[in-house]
């Protein structure tokens, strides 16, 4: 024990004698300096964290900076990597050219991110080609470039980064991006705007992806090209999601519509139609009556957009309109289109009670024409947390067309222990049916555990 304890309480002494070495001007006496320089090299574990420590915080000015640099080829990779992190933290400049050297000169790939990861604090705008060449490395040395770019100061950086997305590979590209958002470089954005229409779909994709951050109102009509160029499906889905974000920043919902129209009247009139779903986004009443004539148009191609619009309303505003259309067309797909986006609307977790929620599953299993409608009803009944849902979905365990995904749902409520445990006794008796009758063992185990008053853990994606 005393053995354990013994280098600690050296340690601590020596740090408490320490100050005697700091001349009055505050400045670090040359035995100060060596004696820090001898703990950095001590193998022990303890007397070389007090000696870097003393390195971040004491012997100020750039003659100690540049001997505790020296130390960096001295020292093995551990030690090397324990000191560039303290003289980054140092901030002392000082230090670069050292840094850049073992950088020249080591093969270790931690010892390396190190260093770029230093030149963060210690580097300036004539590294930036380095740090830019090193995003384009793989593994820890890419991940401490881009931290570095972050972190680097200075009134050129963004410009000079935004400079480079001009001719750099799409991989940095993505990597230029995700830094300049990060560092909320709005003061360049416009190169962001010209990256949403890049050839290659992840520049687009990850341009959007910063301007949802910090993109501005202003640039709604600029953006749009990036919407039309995003490949439909998951880009295109993502881009649309992005300037919603940003058309939220407007506070007033009329503003917003209009701000937004005005946008679109922008955008050749053969294009236009294909952003309905990017006005489905934003929502807002003053946007549902412009969205809604288009879907009760005579022209099919455009009542599909306006529905597909409607189908994405951010809140349950426009279900009835969505029902309306489902009930009245006599075409089989637009009607399997409509039916669809009114029952992904009602179910919608907004400002509206579960009780509502549920009131509406009632309405869309009374307009279901199909039993594929009615297990979309089923599935979608499981976001209205509320015992009525559960008994609203009960009597269709009675039925082999529905019971799986009956059950599926009813467990899914079960998970809400502030829904189950009030209505304990009946929800034991629906949860045997269940057990009885689910063919999914998972559904099955978790039916046993909410009897148990146990929870379940949702499997990570």
């Amino acid at each position: 024990m005393l053995r354990q304890i013994l280098p600690s309480i050296l340690v601590l002494t020596l740090l408490a004698g320490l100050t005697q070495f700091v001349r009055a001007d505050d400045k670090p006496s040359d035995d100060l300096v060596k004696l820090i320089i001898k703990l950095i090299g001590d193998p022990d574990r303890e007397f070389r964290a007090a000696g870097l420590e003393k390195v971040r915080s004491s012997a100020k000015g750039a003659a100690a900076t540049h001997l505790f640099a020296a130390q960096l080829t001295k020292l093995d990779a551990a030690g090397q990597i324990a000191l560039l992190s303290a003289l980054a933290d140092r901030r002392d400049a000082t230090a670069r050219a050292a840094v850049l050297e073992l950088l020249g000169a080591s093969q270790d790939e931690q010892v390396r991110a190190s260093s770029i990861l230093a030149l963060g604090t210690l580097g300036g705008i004539a590294d930036l080609p380095l740090l830019v060449k090193s995003l384009s490395a793989s593994g820890p040395e890419q991940a401490a470039a881009r931290r570095s770019l972050v972190q680097m100061s200075g009134d050129t950086v963004n410009k000079s980064l935004a400079a480079e997305l001009k001719t750099a590979t799409p991989h940095v590209k993505n990597a230029l991006i995700d830094v300049l958002s990060t560092r909320r470089a709005t003061d360049e954005s416009p190169a962001l705007v010209a990256a949403t229409v890049d050839d290659a779909a992840q520049v687009r994709s990850a341009a959007m992806s910063a301007l949802g951050q910090i993109g501005s109102p202003d640039q709604i009509s600029a953006l749009l090209p990036g919407v039309l160029k995003a490949q439909k499906g998951g880009e295109r889905d993502h881009a649309e999601r992005s300037v919603a974000m940003i058309c939220s920043r407007i506070d007033n919902e009329d503003e917003r519509g209009t701000r937004l129209i005005e946008a679109l009247n922008t955008i050749p009139p053969a294009d236009r139609d294909e952003l309905l779903p990017l006005v489905g986004r934003v929502g807002g009443k003053k946007l549902i009556n412009f969205v809604g004539d288009i879907a009760s148009e005579q022209d099919p191609a455009r009542r599909k957009f306006g529905i597909d619009a409607l189908s994405k309303w951010p809140d349950a505003s426009v279900a009835d309109k969505l029902l309306e259309i489902a009930n009245k067309t006599a075409d089989p797909a637009e009607r399997n289109q409509a039916f669809q986006g009114y029952v992904k609307i009602a179910a919608t977790r907004d400002n509206r009670s579960d009780r509502q929620r549920l009131d509406r599953m009632k309405q869309a299993m009374k307009a279901a024409r199909s039993p594929e409608e009615q297990l979309l009803v089923i599935n979608r009944t499981r976001t209205a947390y509320d015992v009525e849902a559960v008994r609203f979905v009960q009597p269709y365990l009675e039925d082999p067309e529905f019971a799986q995904l009956a059950c599926e749902t009813i467990v899914e409520i079960a998970h809400h222990r502030e829904v189950r445990d009030p209505h304990k006794a009946e929800f034991d008796k629906i949860l045997d049916k269940v057990i009885a009758v689910s063919k999914d063992a998972v559904v099955v185990d978790r039916a046993q555990r909410y009897k148990r008053g146990e929870t379940w853990e949702r499997p990570k994606k």
